[in-house]
């Protein structure tokens, strides 16, 4: 239990010192979206080339991603279509589906993963499957609502020339291939990998302290859909089909549905407030799901461990 609490600490101080810079204006006014940029385009595809190139292949292939995947895409699913069928614009349904489904895999589940359930293998897993699934729907969907005037082809090439999404593919091929990074490249990418995490929970914090207008409050029917789909939905879900679709054992529940039960990634900020779209959303869901998801742990792993 106290591994739980630690590692939610360890992210809750990094917030606090970017509520801190985002309250003196230490960072300037533009700090924000510097440091997003930071983490989309340089910090975060680093960390991703890395892990993935560092990845086994059979790390795919597990009960644990299948149940995870299952549970992630008819969640993004069924949120997607019921905000569409509310008449949301679809950058903000696309958001509100990652926020429900997209798990903070990263830089939280990794050390949960590690000091809880024992291995990062099924974490690292998820990641791959996130990065390489959720991410370019994601993206995709985004980009057609951002450039509904460019042609099919140019809209595959801006997905193709994602940042994040080109650095997933390039791991990907080095871990398939079996090739190594040489250590010559892998030190400064190792340095740059490391912005990616602090990058990120300090933009959040400094979010926390942006004061937006009354038309830009979050809608509290969305911020619930998001947070209840993420802790209750999606762990329910997954403890379902791995209990009684796939006859998993203790262990394999326990696993499944922790990592279901994780919050919001802090990622989906950055993706919020690069298109504009579900801005505020983005970061109340995820401030709230964060808080609300270390009791939700803490449950799951006393009644499944």
């Amino acid at each position: 239990m106290l591994a739980v609490l630690q590692a939610f600490t360890v992210i809750i101080v990094v917030i606090l010192v970017g509520v801190i810079a985002g309250w003196r204006g230490v960072l300037g006014e533009n700090a924000r979206m510097v440091l997003n940029r930071t983490a989309f385009h340089i910090g975060v595809p680093a960390l991703l080339l890395i892990s993935l190139a560092d990845a086994h292949p059979e790390q795919v292939f597990s009960l644990t991603l299948l149940v995870s995947a299952i549970a992630a895409v008819t969640v993004y699913g069924a949120y997607f279509v019921l905000a569409k069928l509310t008449r949301r614009p679809t950058g903000e349904a696309t958001i509100g589906a990652m926020l429900a489904s997209y798990v903070n895999a990263g830089n939280l589940g990794i050390p949960i993963s590690a000091y809880v359930l024992g291995s990062t293998t099924e974490v690292s897993a998820l990641i791959l499957f996130q990065v390489l699934v959720l991410v370019p729907v994601s993206v995709g969907l985004l980009d057609s609502e951002a450039g509904q005037h460019l042609s099919v082809g140019r809209r595959l090439l801006a997905l193709i020339t994602n940042p994040i999404i080109a650095a997933s593919a390039v791991g990907l091929v080095l871990a398939s291939t079996d090739i190594g990074i040489p250590q010559v490249l892998r030190d400064p990418m190792e340095l740059l990998a490391a912005l990616a995490v602090p990058t990120v929970l300090l933009a959040f914090g400094i979010s926390l302290t942006a004061r937006g207008t009354p038309t830009e409050r979050t809608d509290r029917r969305q911020l619930g859909a998001a947070v209840v789909c993420k802790l209750v939905v999606m762990p329910a879900l997954a403890y379902s089909l791995a209990r009684f679709g796939f006859g998993a054992d203790q262990h394999q529940l326990m696993v499944v549905t922790v990592l279901a039960a994780l919050p919001s990634a802090q990622n989906i900020n950055t993706y919020a407030a690069l298109y504009q779209r579900g801005d505020n959303l983005a970061r109340d869901a995820t401030l709230v799901s964060t808080l609300l998801s270390v009791p939700v742990m803490l449950g799951v792993v006393l009644l499944t461990g």
